[in-house]
Parts: structure tokens; C-alpha cells; sequence
């Protein structure tokens, strides 16, 4: 057994440990799952070693079913996919176990908490290593069911346990796809391993490929909060902090990104399954960046900018940037954990500096200010357009990977520009408050001075200097573990003018949008328009689908249970059954009454008294009579017959040891004489 094995081992064992200990490890639960999440965090960066060095690693451990042909191995696949991952999983696991350690001191459900929570590691991480597509559905539903735990973790409050019934019952409807998913895959291809599925695609029915795509990625719109089944995810909010950052940011929703990118091989052979996945994850990504910006609770806010960022990963696996989809998961993953556990601290300083967003004179301090916001937006393109991050979305060779990378940069170049700017002369246009009272002659802090530009420039050389041989590195040890296309067709490339001066093109654009708006202080043509307050109104009611889920959904549900339970249930089967028993009891009565009383018992009683009668008859006239004088005659006879068998006894012994004596010297001779 490899050593790997103890990476969802470890957390597997703390989180039983501490299910069966009771009471006795109340409050101390993190001093068992914290060391066990380090090791296998550990674990991790040695096999991301190993992995890099030497290749995939496969670990064969037991056969768990075997039937006919359906058999189901398990074992570890490793390669580079997995331990990416898997680091991510495990590392930041270990930081938000240590986070919670001091966050939950004083919960009544201490150690329930680190139990369920070292649970949804253990099953997250044998999710990405499992090699087998059963196990990873097991897993799945696993992760599921931690999920609904955490939820419920402050189950007095009512919001709490409705939120968790309510993720329940929607990621388990969209598991139904996953299982007949995994039924299809198995009677495709005769084989649930994965390695062995993606090795025999080529020669596999398209159109089944579709299909079973179609309905893997169901469940992955549901685990990971895809349009239509987003709903979910903000209720989870309910869940302690440290919850939320370790299923938001690496476990839970990252399982849908993942499972795409693992059978990537088996995607990129469906266009249609392709086209679905994009869409689904564009819309999801666009309709959940609106909705947060217009959210006022900030957990909730957090919330649907996760569904954005997790739906603009599935959108870049629906394009075919599986390797830039990857490290855009291992990224927000870092971001939103760091986001989650620090939302009280940005709570704390946002009470701190008050924006100011009147229009005023362009003051002299102003000046550098703005032409700054210039210098800032031109790091995006340079960052965005670089030939490395570009390699990120081209490296498997899909043509429509290329387009949206050049729609997809462009427009966040463009409103990075936007908000640079407003959020740089905003924020120093009167500077913080301690600062507009200051004595004559005392120094401030000048920004965009000559050294703060120096200081700059040295330090975005190095950083730029740092993510370019990360891309490097990342594409080209990421690339051959995902799916590539069938033709590679070539980016077309247009030289400088092309590359560069388009993307700095939009970004000045962007500023000067901005720099427009800055000096008018009238409201934009978006904020003056017509629909702008219903669209507001709109996504601020997170497009109304909860209402919709109620009306359509929800309450024809109770409604029908209802009707059936009335008239089905209480008057159909109720009142049947009430029936069938006194139609049941009557029989009983007339049974016991004319069969057993009056037949049986009596047939019974009239068989005993013949019976009596016969054996009195017999004892009277032939036991006593003939019996007595014919067993005396018999006793006489073999007493007599004893006697005679004594006496000729001997004579028998006798004569049957002369035959045998007289065969034994008869054979002794035979033999000599043979001899």
C-alpha cells in the first residue's frame, strides 16, 4: 500500500475518532483533525514532486464489487490534474482547521464541527484521486451529506435547518442526473475506471457520448450552483464561517470544475455537450457578477461572486481552456478562502474611510492621481495578453478558446479600467479623514511621487517576472493531462500591432470613459436610462428565482401531496384498508364460531371418546385374556432356544479356527512353492 493512501485516510480517521469518542473530546476536536489535514497536506506536496519528476502515479488497493462483469476497483490515480488539486484541497483545508481552532471555541457542537469538517476532506480528497467513476459519485454524495450537516450546525435557528433541508433536496435532484450518468457510462464503454473509459472514447457512439456528457454535467450544475440550480448556494451561508471558506472556496463547489476537466478527454468528442457547458457557465458567470454587486449583506455578496467566478471556470472548460480553467479554480480558491475568513476585518475598515463620489474641481493633488489610474490600467493587458497566460486558454487548441479569450480579456481590461479609476479617486480625492486637518509644514504622503513610481515599477517587473514562469510551468505540466482537440488549429497571430496595441487601446478607452464621467459628475447613460431601475430591482431580487422555484415548483408540490394525501391516501387506501380489517375481523368471528366451535372441537371431542372406548375394550378383552399367556409361552420358547445356543457355542469357536488354520497353511504353501 503506497503512503499516498493516507492522504483522505488521515481526516477519515480524526473524523471517526471523533464521532465515536462522544463527550470525551468535546472542545479539543482540532488537536486531532489539524495535525492529520498537515500531514496529508504534506503528502501532497510530495506527490506534486514526485508527479512533476517521474509521472502519474497508480496505486491498485482492493476490489470492492465484483458481478458478472460490473467490477469496481479501487484505487489512486495521481497525475498532474490530481495533486494541483489536490494541494489546494488539503493545503487550504489545513489553514481554515487551524482558522477554526479559535472561531469556534465555546460552540456547543465543537467536535461535530471538526468531525463533519475533516469528513469533507477526507471525501473531497479521495474524490480527486479516485481512478474509478463510482467511487467518485460515492464521494459526491458524501460531500453532500457534510454539506447539509454544516448547514444545520446552528440547528435552533429556523433559517438554519430549512436553508440545509432546502441545498439537500436541489444537489440531490440534479444527483439523479449524475447517477444515470455513470449507469450510461458503464453500459457504453463495460468499465467504470476512468483511465480505461478515456482510453476507448475514440471508437465510442457519438451520440451516446452526448448524452452521457449531458448528464454527467447535471450534476455538476448542481453541486457547483449552476444556473438553474444557483439557488442553493446562498443559503449555505447559514453554515459557520469557516465552513463556508471550506466549502465555497476548495471542496464542494470545485468538485463540478474538476470532474469536467477529468473527463475532458470524453468531452471535447461532443460539440453539443461543448456548446451546453459554455453556455451554461457564460450565463451562470454574468448573472451572478450582477447580482453581487447589487447584494448588501456581505456573505451573500460573497456568495454570488463565487457563482460567477465557479460558473466562468465551467465556461472556460465549455471553450476548451481546461488548463487555464484549472488554475483559475486553484486561484479564486486561494482568493475566496481568504476572503471568507477575513470578511469580519473588511467589514471592521469599511467603517473607516466614507467614499466621496461628488464631482469637483481637478485639484493639482488630483493630477498624479489620475494620470496613476492611467499607469494601473495598463497592467492588464500587459498581464492579460502576455504570450504565457495566453498559453493558459490555447494550449489544447480549440478555436473558440481563442475567440473568447480576445472577448473575455478585452472586456476585463475595458472595465478594469473603469474601475481603477473611479475607486483611486474616490477613495484620495479628500484623503482618509485624520488626514484633511493636518498642521502647515507637516509632511503627507504623496502618491505617484517619483519613488512611490520607482518603487512600483520594480516591484510589478518582479511579480510580472514571477507569473510568467508560473504559466510556463503550469501549461506545459497541466497540458497533457487534459483533453485536446482533434485538429489543432493555429492561433492566428497579427504581428504587434495586433496583440499589444489593441488590448492598450481598449484599456485607455476604459480610462477615458471614466476620466469623462470623473469630470462631468452627471450620471452615465446606463444610470440615466429607462430600464435601469427595473434591471436594478431585478437582479437585486437575484432575478426572482427563488419566487419562481415557489410558485411554480414548491407550492404545486405541497398542493398535489395534499390531494393525495386526502383523497388517496385518507379516503383510498385509508378507507380500504379499514374494510379489508372489518371484512377480516367478521370472517374471523364466523370461523371460530361455525369451523372451530361447532366443527372441530366437536369432530375432536367425539374422536377422544372412541379412542376411550376402543383402548378399554382392548385392555379388557385381549391384553388381560391372550396377551398375558401368549407372551408367557413366547418367554418359555426363547428361554430354551438361549440354552441350546450355549451349548453348541464351542463346538462352533472350535470348528471355525481349524478352517482358518487350515487355509493359512494352505496359502504359506502356495507361496513357498511360487518362490
Amino acid at each position: 500500500m503506497s503512503i499516498y493512501t493516507l492522504i483522505p485516510l488521515l481526516p477519515l480517521a480524526a473524523s471517526v475518532v471523533l464521532a465515536l469518542s462522544g463527550r470525551r473530546l468535546e472542545g479539543k476536536g482540532h488537536r486531532i483533525v489539524v495535525p492529520a489535514i498537515a500531514i496529508s497536506f504534506v503528502l501532497s506536496v510530495v506527490a506534486l514532486i514526485e508527479v512533476a519528476t517521474s509521472g502519474p502515479i497508480e496505486v491498485s488497493l482492493y476490489r470492492l464489487l465484483e458481478s458478472g462483469n460490473f467490477v469496481v476497483d479501487v484505487g489512486l490515480f495521481i497525475d498532474p490534474l490530481t495533486v494541483l488539486v489536490l494541494t489546494l484541497v488539503t493545503g487550504v483545508s489545513a489553514v481554515i482547521q487551524v482558522y477554526a481552532s479559535r472561531y469556534m471555541i465555546g460552540d456547543a457542537r465543537h467536535s461535530r464541527f471538526f468531525a463533519v469538517t475533516a469528513l469533507l476532506t477526507s471525501a473531497m480528497s479521495l474524490l480527486v484521486m479516485s481512478r474509478n467513476l463510482l467511487m467518485i459519485y460515492m464521494m459526491w454524495e458524501v460531500m453532500g451529506l457534510c454539506s447539509y450537516l454544516m448547514i444545520s450546525h446552528y440547528a435552533a435557528r429556523r433559517s438554519a435547518y430549512r436553508a440545509a433541508t432546502k441545498v439537500f433536496l436541489v444537489n440531490s435532484i440534479a444527483d439523479v442526473g449524475l447517477g444515470f450518468g455513470v449507469i450510461l457510462t458503464f453500459q457504453t464503454f463495460g468499465t467504470l475506471d476512468i483511465p480505461q473509459i478515456l482510453a476507448s472514447v475514440e471508437g465510442a457512439d457519438p451520440a451516446r457520448i452526448t448524452l452521457l456528457s449531458l448528464l454527467l454535467f447535471m450534476g455538476v450544475v448542481g453541486k457547483s450552483a449552476q444556473m438553474p440550480f444557483h439557488v442553493w448556494l446562498p443559503l449555505a451561508m447559514e453554515s459557520p464561517t469557516p465552513a463556508s471558506a471550506l466549502n465555497y472556496a476548495v471542496t464542494i463547489v470545485n468538485a463540478g470544475p474538476f470532474l469536467l476537466v477529468r473527463l475532458s478527454p470524453l468531452l471535447v468528442h461532443s460539440p453539443t455537450a461543448m456548446t451546453v457547458i459554455a453556455t451554461v457557465g457564460g450565463a451562470t458567470a454574468l448573472f451572478g457578477a450582477i447580482v453581487s454587486t447589487t447584494q448588501t449583506d456581505v456573505k451573500r455578496s460573497l456568495a454570488y461572486s463565487t457563482i460567477s467566478q465557479i460558473g466562468f471556470t465551467v465556461f472556460l472548460c465549455g471553450v476548451g481552456a481546461f488548463v487555464a480553467a484549472i488554475f483559475h479554480l486553484l486561484a479564486h480558491g486561494l482568493f475566496k478562502a481568504f476572503l471568507f475568513l477575513s470578511a469580519g476585518n473588511v467589514l471592521a475598515s469599511t467603517h473607516r474611510f466614507h467614499a466621496d463620489s461628488s464631482a469637483g474641481e481637478e485639484s493639482g493633488r488630483m493630477r498624479p492621481l489620475i494620470a496613476g489610474t492611467l499607469v494601473l490600467s495598463a497592467i492588464p493587458p500587459l498581464i492579460i495578453f502576455s504570450k504565457p497566460y495566453e498559453q493558459l486558454w490555447l494550449s489544447q487548441g480549440f478555436t473558440q478558446a481563442s475567440v473568447a479569450f480576445w472577448v473575455v480579456g478585452l472586456g476585463t481590461v475595458f472595465f478594469t479600467s473603469i474601475c481603477v479609476f473611479r475607486a483611486i479617486t474616490t477613495l484620495f480625492r479628500h484623503g482618509p479623514p485624520d488626514a484633511r486637518g493636518v498642521a502647515d509644514g507637516e509632511v503627507r504622503p504623496t502618491l505617484f511621487s517619483p519613488l512611490h513610481v520607482a518603487g512600483v515599477f520594480v516591484a510589478a517587473s518582479l511579480a510580472l517576472l514571477v507569473l510568467l514562469s508560473v504559466w510556463t510551468w503550469f501549461s506545459g505540466f497541466l497540458s497533457p493531462a487534459v483533453g485536446q482537440a482533434a485538429v489543432t488549429v493555429p492561433v492566428p497571430r497579427s504581428g504587434l500591432s495586433f496583440g499589444f496595441i489593441i488590448p492598450f487601446a481598449v484599456a485607455l478607452a476604459g480610462w477615458i470613459f471614466a476620466y469623462t464621467h470623473y469630470r462631468s459628475g452627471k450620471p452615465s447613460l446606463v444610470e440615466r436610462a429607462a430600464w435601469a431601475r427595473p434591471a436594478y430591482v431585478f437582479f437585486l431580487n437575484k432575478g426572482y428565482f427563488d419566487e419562481i422555484y415557489d410558485v411554480f415548483v414548491v407550492r404545486p408540490t405541497i398542493v398535489l401531496a395534499l390531494w393525495l394525501w386526502r383523497s388517496v391516501d385518507t379516503r383510498g387506501i385509508d378507507r380500504r384498508v379499514v374494510a379489508a380489517g372489518a371484512g377480516t375481523e367478521s370472517t374471523a368471528r364466523w370461523l371460530w364460531r361455525t369451523v372451530d366451535a361447532r366443527g372441530l372441537d366437536r369432530l375432536v371431542v367425539a374422536a377422544g371418546t372412541v379412542t376411550v372406548g376402543l383402548a378399554r375394550w382392548l385392555f379388557r378383552f385381549l391384553d388381560v385374556g391372550g396377551l398375558d399367556k401368549t407372551g408367557d409361552r413366547l418367554a418359555h420358547g426363547v428361554d430354551t432356544t438361549g440354552h441350546a445356543m450355549q451349548g453348541l457355542e464351542p463346538r462352533t469357536l472350535q470348528q471355525n479356527l481349524l478352517v482358518m488354520i487350515f487355509w493359512l497353511i494352505a496359502a504359506l504353501g502356495f507361496f513357498y512353492w511360487i518362490a
